[in-house]
């Protein structure tokens, strides 16, 4: 029996520093993972594996990967992450099979870009460095995908480390209607706006938002959104005092993250918002000291995950004596992480 699937991933494998060059024998390969091992290259006989669908290296020190990957016609899933860079310039276009990339660092000059245009089956894409002079060539390749999962991705370290003068790069993408397939957006860089084409969104599930400095709540543009399952809203992507869900908003939202708002000190949720509201998340938002007035409304709320939030928070729901008690004792599952519960695991409560 030939080997399809060869997995050196997690624990068993995490002191894995070299790939053998004779990889490349094991021709019947179609999935082949290195994640969490601490590689730092591929061979270049990977391009031997004209079998091979999928490919994951992330949470590795992949930096380059040889150009001999463009042989893969096979591969449809391209799996790094920001310490596995993947950089394929000029090559990329070739591999039409390609279904997926994550996560793919973006060159200076944007070839890499014109490349992404040529992959017509393309479904997921994660993008990083991304710069403002970068959006009319991205446009044009989004034009020509039917995407359904995209990630416009700056993390901190890439700005530090390599473009420092990124500081203040702005995402800031027109509407396209290739854009109407996509069911996950995540767009993590400073927004001038909330841009306007959100709302038009209508098949999009999960929504991102990360590092976007917005000024103007975004709840207001977003509550009407018909199919919103998840939203994410964290690391200054806004940096307003107050919140407001109107009453109504957000029919369909099951799952709500707030994280690291660092100027944010009220949450106010009106009567009939977040209806199917399941779990609420609230993370490092340092001024926050009070639950949010109308959580009580929320019937089919059944986790709130506090974590690391001031004292005074924890203080007023403490279930002995905490004046807002009452605001969550319908809650079935109530878990709070604080510097003093670190690194032992997660304190939870269970109102009866």
């Amino acid at each position: 029996m030939p080997l399809k699937v060869l997995d050196f991933g997690y624990a068993q494998f995490s002191q894995l520093y070299d790939v053998p060059e004779n990889l490349g024998n094991l021709i019947h390969l179609k999935y082949l993972s290195f994640r969490y091992t601490r590689i730092q290259s591929l061979p270049k006989s990977i391009g031997k594996l004209q079998n091979l669908e999928t490919l994951d290296v992330r949470n590795t020190f992949v930096s380059y990967i040889a150009k001999e990957i463009s042989k893969l016609r096979k591969l449809r899933h391209l799996l790094g992450d920001t310490l596995s860079s993947i950089e394929v310039m000029d090559s990329l276009g070739s591999m039409t099979s390609l279904e997926k990339i994550r996560v793919l660092k973006i060159d200076p000059d944007g070839l890499v870009i014109k490349e992404l245009g040529k992959l017509k089956h393309l479904k997921d894409l994660r993008i990083a460095s991304f710069r403002e002079e970068h959006t009319n060539t991205l446009c044009a390749s989004i034009h020509e995908m039917q995407l359904e999962a995209l990630h416009i991705y700056e993390p901190l370290w890439i700005k530090i480390r390599l473009y420092p003068e990124d500081d203040n790069e702005i995402i800031d993408l027109p509407f396209m209607s290739s854009l109407s397939t996509v069911r996950k957006l995540c767009l993590n860089g400073k927004l001038k706006k909330l841009p306007n084409w959100i709302p038009q969104l209508q098949n999009l599930v999960k929504l991102s938002l990360k590092n976007s400095d917005l000024t103007n709540d975004p709840l207001e543009s977003l509550e009407d959104m018909p199919n919103l399952l998840f939203l994410s809203i964290s690391s200054h992507a806004y940096v307003g005092e107050t919140m407001h869900f109107q009453d109504g908003g957000f029919q369909k939202l099951k799952e709500l993250e707030l994280i690291y708002l660092s100027k944010l000190n009220s949450i106010f949720i009106g009567r009939g918002a977040l209806h199917s509201l399941k779990k609420l998340q609230l993370e490092k938002i340092q001024h926050l000291k009070t639950v949010p007035y109308g959580i009580q409304h929320l019937a089919k709320l059944e986790v709130l995950n506090i974590r690391y939030m001031p004292y005074e928070f924890e203080q007023s729901i403490a279930d002995d004596g905490g004046q807002e008690h009452w605001m969550i004792q319908h809650v079935p599952c109530v878990q709070i992480t604080n510097l003093s519960t670190f690194p032992k695991r997660e304190s939870v409560s269970k109102v009866q």
